[in-house]
């Protein structure tokens, strides 16, 4: 039996709350300088436009690693001879028996991404990880212990790289 944990990527409210942390600091400092003017000034009569990029990087970047993880939810997948275990904080522990994963795709739909899908093409679960990437590969090799599965190797290309999309079907 083992045991991954990673942080699980929600896009919707990373960028949500990345633009709401945004426009409350810039409210904050506007209401420092006076109104929207004054924050203006303050830039203009800040001097050194290299200086200003590294504070505004400090006041609003750095705190948003440290957030993270408050929007990103923990999961933890317990893997054992016959099944796996997706505990979520928020939602009902997801059992999925691996006689029931008819693919595997790694890398499918987004680079670092797993998905799981049942014999009629339905997700089972998608794997996207914030952190900790290195679990994907782990993890598909446990659940093709249990079954035999094809091997499919397709190029994908992203921005001026490529990378492998593999998918694994089951044999019968």
């Amino acid at each position: 039996m083992k045991a991954y944990n990673y942080l699980e990527v929600n896009q919707g409210k990373g960028v949500g709350f990345a633009l709401a942390y945004i426009a409350l600091i810039v409210v904050i400092l506007s209401v420092i300088f006076g109104g929207f003017g004054g924050l203006a000034d303050a830039v203009n009569n800040f001097g050194s436009g290299k200086v200003l990029g590294f504070l505004a990087g400090i006041v609003l970047i750095l705190p948003i690693f440290f957030l993270i993880r408050l929007i990103y939810p923990k999961v933890s997948i317990n893997t054992n001879t016959t099944m796996l275990t997706i505990v979520k904080k928020t939602q009902p522990d997801l059992l999925i028996h691996y006689n029931e994963i008819y693919a595997v795709a790694l890398n499918a739909q987004r680079l670092n991404t797993l998905t799981l899908y049942e014999k009629s093409n339905e997700v089972l679960f998608h794997i996207q990880p914030f952190n900790n990437h290195q679990l994907m590969p782990e993890l598909v090799n446990e659940i093709l212990k249990s079954n035999t599965f094809r091997k499919s190797v397709t190029q994908k290309k992203l921005l001026n790289t490529t990378y492998d999309m593999i998918v694994y079907q089951r044999s019968y």
